[in-house]
Parts: C-alpha cells; structure tokens; sequence
C-alpha cells in the first residue's frame, strides 16, 4: 500500500477511536493465490472483504487511541505495508457503513457521515427500483436447523449425491424419449386451465430450491437466520438468506452451497420427468410435467444464467475467484473511459493480471447488454398487463441505465481527478456527443421492411379425399409427373358397397311391388314410384360417391404428396389432404404483412423489392412488381408461417386448420419472372423474406417508427 501523507479529508478522521465490533468473526479465504480477509457479523450477517495488509490496520484499531495515532504506530512498525491516509477513510467510511465499527465517542466526522449518507440514499433507491422484487422476512428457522442437522448431513453428502446423480440420468432419458408428447405438451404450458398449476409447482419447488440453500449452508456451519417471501413481479415465491456461506474458507464449499438449489430442482424435475412419463393424462400427469419444465428450462435459464446475479453469478465468482465480479466488472469498463476516452492518466484498472483482465472485460460486457436485454423485456411484459406498470419500470430503467451514468460522468468532468486532463475530458466528451448525435439522428441508413411468406406455383390444385374410405393403392409417386385425369390413390369403403346392394335390392323389391299394384291395388301405385325414385337417387348418389374413392389427377402437373405413404391402409375422412397437384411453370411470392406497416404498400413508399428464399439467403431475388391485396385477411396462406410451423406469426391453435391467425393482416403478392429464377431453385411451398426496400433515414427516425407501431400493435393508441 502507499503512503501518500497528504489528504484534504484526514482532519476530519484523525481524532476519532473507533475499534471493531467484539462480535465480528474474521475469516480467511484464498483468490487467485492471495490471501483475503472477510470480517463477518454473525448477528447482523453483513460482511467486508479485505486484504492482509488492510485486515491488519482494521485489527490494531483501540478505543483508546485516535485513528492518527494508530496510524502512526502501523507507519512505523510496517512501512512497507501501510495504507494511505486516503486509503484509511475510505476503509473506515466502508467498515461504519457496514456496521462492523464502534466508538466510544460521538462522532462528528463529517467525511463518515457524508459517505454515510450517500450509501444509506443508494440502498433506499435501490429498494425503490428493486420494488418488483420486495423481500418480506416471516421468521428465523436457524434453530429448527440445528435440531435436525444429522438429516441435513444425510441428505447433502455423498450418498445423497449419488442417489441425485441416478434420478438425473434416468429422468433425462426418460424425457428423451418421450420427446415428442414432451414438445406437444409444451404448447399447452401457458393455458388458462394450467396457470394454477404452473404456479403451484413453481412455489413448491421454489421451497425445496431455499431449503437446499440452507441445508448446504448450515452443513458447513453457516447461520440461516431468515425465511420470508419475495414478491416477484407481484407473485409471491419463498427465499431464505443464506448469506452467511459467502464467509466459508473453502470456495468450493461456497459454490456447492450456492449450486444447492439448483441441484434440488434439477432432482424433482428429473423424478416429475419419471412420473409424467409413466402416468396417464389427468391431475398427477399434469403437475409432474410443471416440475420438470419449471425445475430444468426455468432453473437453467435464470438461476443457471450467470449473467444475472443469481446462483450461477456467484458460482462464477467463485470459480473466477473474483469477489464481487459485477461491480469489478463495472469499474474496469469505468476505467476504460477515464484511461483512454478522458485522458486520466491516475485511472486505475481492477483487474490485478492479464486473466482477470479478460474476465473482467468480458463479463461487464456481456451481463450489461443482457441486463438491458431482460430489462426492457420485463418492462414490455408489464406493459401487456398493466400499461402504466410497464411505463414506469422503463422509467425508471432510462434513469439508471442512462440519466444516472451520465449525472455521474458530468460530476466526474467536474471533480479534482482530471485536473490535468480537463480540456481533452471535455473535448472527448463533446466530440462523443456530437458523434452519436450526428450517427443517430442526421446520417441517414438504409431502411427496408420485411414480410415473410411462401412460394406458391400460379397453377397448383389441391387434392383432398372427397368420400371417406381406406386407402389401398398409390399409383403415382411422390415427385412424378401427372396429366389430367390420371388416377392418382385408390380407396375402398366395405359399408357403402354393402349399402348399395341394399338398396338395389330393395329396388327389385319395389319394381315386383309396382307391378302387383298395376293388377290389384292401383291406390299404392303412386306411394310405390316415388319410394323406386328415392331408390334410384340414392343409388346415383352411392355410385357417384364410389367414384371419388378413385381419385384424379384435375390438371397436368408434379404430384406433391410426401407423406401420403404413410397411410396407406388407414382409413381417411372426407376433406382430409392427399397432396397438391403443381404445375412448376410459373411462381408467385405471397407475404403476409401486419396492418401496422401496410401504410408503406398503400403509399407505395418503396424502391424496390428483393426476395431472399430459405435456404439461399446469401443472394436476393429481385421482384419486379409487388401489390397488396386491400382487404384485411386472417386466414394464412400456409401453416409454415404459423408459430407452430417455424413462422413468425401467432395462430389460434384452437382452430383445425392451423391457418387462422389471432390478427388481421394484409397480403402481398409478386410474380416471379422466369428469367430471375435462375440460379436458385423456387419450388412451391418454399418460404422465404420479401424485402422492400424505403427511402433511408436517420436511427432515431427508424426507431421512433418501430416504437409507434410496436404501441399500436400491442396497446391499440
């Protein structure tokens, strides 16, 4: 440490005697290689890490010497080792904040106070930001801990361990190979009928997640001293503050006890797997299958993300071995800008070598941009429920993220560490300004719209199965060439031949009666010949339908049947699809196009267009001519562009035929010219994006245009 004697602030905390709190507990725990002291109030549960050197000079504190007197002392004593004056306030400004100090006097320090404040205003703003996520404790379960700690031992040591490592192995390969019904099912996740249940089995598991915590943590002789609930995002979901673990010695007994709650989720999603797998559709198969999509999918993606500051965060601290990681993070990207963008020569980096360098670099990097990320998909999730909800939480996401920083840059333009740098701080900053100013709201980019859609031939005709019956023959093959006419499948339906002879014999019948009535009762003469009528249209009726068990070809063509094998044998209804008969001569492109940007067609507000097919996107397909059809539609020209079918577009799943979508929009139409089509393959029913290109604008101007039509969409303004 240096020895700066100078500081402007050192007037202020020379006279006071202040010593560590009698019940602090220090601990020690390595980082890469060095040694670090973490001083811990077991009754409050607050922490302060801090190095050999620095735990040291905290140590020798007395209320019965002055903090310059002690100073002085460490000065003498270890010269080498000593802190800085300025090192000194800050230490014990961090030390009272923590309520890790006590005194024997009233303190008047001003800089203590100062700094005291400011860090008792951040927690409060943090609390008022953090209000989606309010923490309400209930009780202290530390004592119940204790009595049944030879179950705690059991259940988190190695036999344990390897009863959990079995249950997951036999739980993901059971939801392997049911990964089909597993997929099906997983449509159904977010119905009105299983909201109930999905969050029945959230909090159960929520539960578990917590004891595993404490379970870890008091094997290893940590204090849980709180259980409550955290109300996320208005949902009320258990916690328990195991903090206590972040003072263990050993950094893998820290990362088991953080990785506890996941390895229990993990558990009873691999045993909901085993049930949901062998159970038949009903209550206990409905609840298996949300324990085993909350406890992996949901575990992995927010507590197994270590990009947000929840289990896997601390685990990769851990690992790193770099305390605090996120704030590191921070301030090195801090430095940064103070060192090569300002100029300060002064800044400092957190990083102590090259690999922390590059986890610090990397990590503020990443966990920034997929905070920013998740915050505003939070805030637009808000926003669909409660709109006024929504438009606060991004608020208040612009004021921390961006009102903050820069009310923080501003100060720092103004403070006492760029004094020698001043004017290129402010000229870097300046030249900043006006560059994003320039980029974002003068130069213009280019800007285009895009509707995804299908490729359909001009001459293409359906073929559906136009009486019920069971397929017997296929005499054309997927892919082959067919004329019109042609026969295509053959059919056969046992009830209707038998239905047929019933009738014509019944109509022998009729005609012997007829002619009985001739000779002997010419008064049923007339109820006779309009039964031997009916007769005969139910015969013409019978024999036109077992025509259309023989189905043909209705005009010349491909035949597009790929799966029609595969039922052969079955029995098929009326109106249910063969396969399409195409004729590949000529194509058109049809897109579908949300009404929020149909202006751009109606106004004709486009250069040109540019289709770019699956599969070929590396080269666009120029479109001559593109028009809307002007009347609003719902029905999809297939089921590809569904979000079932790999679409973009949200469809009724309630509707059969997969088509209908939950919002009008309008269709586009081009015609692909012969000539463009070569060097790309255009089949029919290939999807792709139709690109229409618009005159080019500024960034801000493009985006204030998605947000109008991302508000009219979503909340009809």
């Amino acid at each position: 440490m240096a020895t700066t004697i100078f500081s402007d602030s050192w007037f202020r905390v020379s006279g006071l005697r202040v010593a560590l709190l009698p019940s602090v507990e220090v601990n020690t725990q390595q980082f890469r290689g060095r040694t670090w002291y973490v001083l811990q109030d077991p009754y409050t549960q607050r922490f302060f890490r801090a190095s050999v050197q620095a735990c040291r000079f905290i140590q020798s504190l007395q209320p019965d010497k002055t903090v310059e007197e002690v100073w002085e002392d460490f000065v003498n004593n270890h010269p080498h080792d000593a802190p800085s004056r300025e090192e000194v306030i800050q230490l014990l400004s961090q030390l009272h904040v923590s309520n890790l100090l006590y005194s024997l006097q009233q303190s008047d320090n001003e800089a203590i106070v100062k700094r005291y404040k400011a860090q008792k205003n951040k927690e409060l703003m943090g609390k008022l930001a953090s209000f989606l996520f309010l923490r309400v404790p209930l009780f202290n379960p530390n004592a119940l801990l204790d009595r049944i700690r030879p179950l705690i031992l059991a259940l988190t040591g190695w036999g344990a361990f390897w009863v959990w490592f079995l249950t997951l192995l036999w739980g993901t390969w059971a939801a392997f190979e049911n990964r089909g019904a597993l997929r099906d099912q997983t449509e159904g996740l977010m119905s009105i009928g299983n909201l109930p249940w999905l969050y029945l089995s959230m909090t159960g598991l929520k539960m578990f997640h917590e004891a595993g915590h404490a379970f870890v943590c008091k094997r290893f002789g940590g204090e849980v001293r709180t259980v409550g609930v955290m109300f996320l995002l208005f949902t009320p979901l258990p916690y328990v503050d195991a903090s206590s673990s972040w003072g263990f010695s050993n950094r893998w007994h820290r990362i088991y006890a953080t990785f506890a709650g996941m390895a229990v989720e993990f558990f009873f999603a691999a045993a909901g797997a085993l049930v949901w797998a062998n159970t038949a559709p009903g209550l206990t198969h409905s609840l298996a299958f949300n324990v085993m999509l909350i406890g992996s999918v949901s575990s992995l993606f927010f507590n197994g993300n270590p990009l947000l500051r929840f289990d896997a965060y601390y685990m990769l601290s851990d690992y790193a071995e770099i305390p605090n990681l996120y704030q590191k993070a921070q301030q090195q990207w801090k430095y940064f800008g103070d060192r090569y963008l300002l100029g300060t020569v002064s800044a400092q980096s957190k990083a102590t070598d090259r690999k922390e360098w590059v986890w610090l670099t990397l990590y503020g990097l990443l966990s920034f941009a997929y905070l920013m990320l998740i915050t505003f998909g939070i805030a637009l999730f808000l926003m669909d429920q409660w709109l006024p909800l929504g438009l606060l939480v991004l608020a208040m996401t612009l004021y921390s993220r961006l009102l903050t920083p820069l009310n923080q840059l501003f100060k720092h333009l103004r403070g006492g560490a760029i004094q020698g740098n001043r004017r290129r701080a402010f000229s870097a900053v300046g030249g900043i300004g006006l560059a994003l100013f320039l980029l974002l709201a003068v130069v213009p980019f280019p800007d285009a719209t895009r509707a995804q859609g299908i490729v359909k031939a001009n001459h293409a005709s359906n073929v559906y199965v136009q009486t019920a019956g069971q397929l017997d023959t296929l005499l054309v093959r997927h892919g082959e060439r067919v004329l019109a006419g042609q026969l295509l499948a053959s059919f056969s339906n046992t009830d209707m031949v038998a239905e047929r002879r019933l009738i014509e014999a019944a109509q022998i019948e009729t005609q012997a009666q007829i002619r009985q009535a001739l000779h002997q009762a010419s008064q049923d003469l007339s109820a006779l010949q309009e039964k031997a009528d009916t007769l005969e249209l139910r015969r013409l009726h019978l024999q036109e339908q077992q025509q259309q068990l023989q189905v043909r070809a209705s005009q010349d063509g491909e035949w597009v049947a790929p799966d029609l094998h595969e039922h052969l044998g079955t029995w098929m209804q009326r109106g249910q699809a063969l396969g399409e008969v195409v004729d590949a001569s000529s194509f058109r492109f049809v897109a579908v196009m949300p009404q929020e940007q149909a202006d751009i067609m109606f106004q004709k507000n486009f250069s040109h267009a540019e289709l770019r097919l699956s599969g070929q996107a590396d080269a666009p397909l120029a479109l001559p001519q593109v028009s809307i059809i002007p009347f609003q539609s719902d029905k999809l020209p297939s089921t590809a562009l569904g979000l079932p079918g790999g679409g973009d577009i949200a469809v009724n799943t309630q509707e059969p035929s997969g088509t209908k979508a939950m919002e009008s929009f309008f269709l586009l139409q081009s015609e692909i010219p012969a000539e463009q089509q070569l060097g790309f393959t255009v089949l029919h029913g290939l999807s792709g994006t139709l690109r229409l290109q618009t005159p080019a604008q500024p960034l801000l101007s493009q985006a204030y245009r998605t947000i109008k039509q991302l508000v009219q969409k979503r909340y009809a303004l």
